[in-house]
């Protein structure tokens, strides 16, 4: 179950930082998503603020770690 501080809106840059990626590459799984018939698209933005798309913190990291492209942080000790 996802804490309540992953239920935070988060735009294709902050998603890119989530990630480790640049903007282009995450512009490139959206892009993707509309044609993917093979693996899990990239999945649909959950609203817009001021024109500008947004998407769940958590649903994009459960979405990145079902497809591979989460970079897990080993467990700090």
């Amino acid at each position: 179950m996802s804490q309540p501080t992953d239920r935070q809106p988060v735009a294709v840059s902050d998603i890119a930082v989530l990630l480790g990626v640049s903007v282009n590459t995450v512009n490139q799984w959206r892009k993707r998503a509309a044609s993917a018939t093979r693996v899990e698209p990239f999945p649909p933005a959950v609203g817009k603020v001021a024109g500008v798309d947004y998407w769940w913190a958590d649903q994009i990291r459960d979405w990145a770690r079902r497809t591979g492209r989460l970079k897990e942080q080993p467990a700090s000790e």
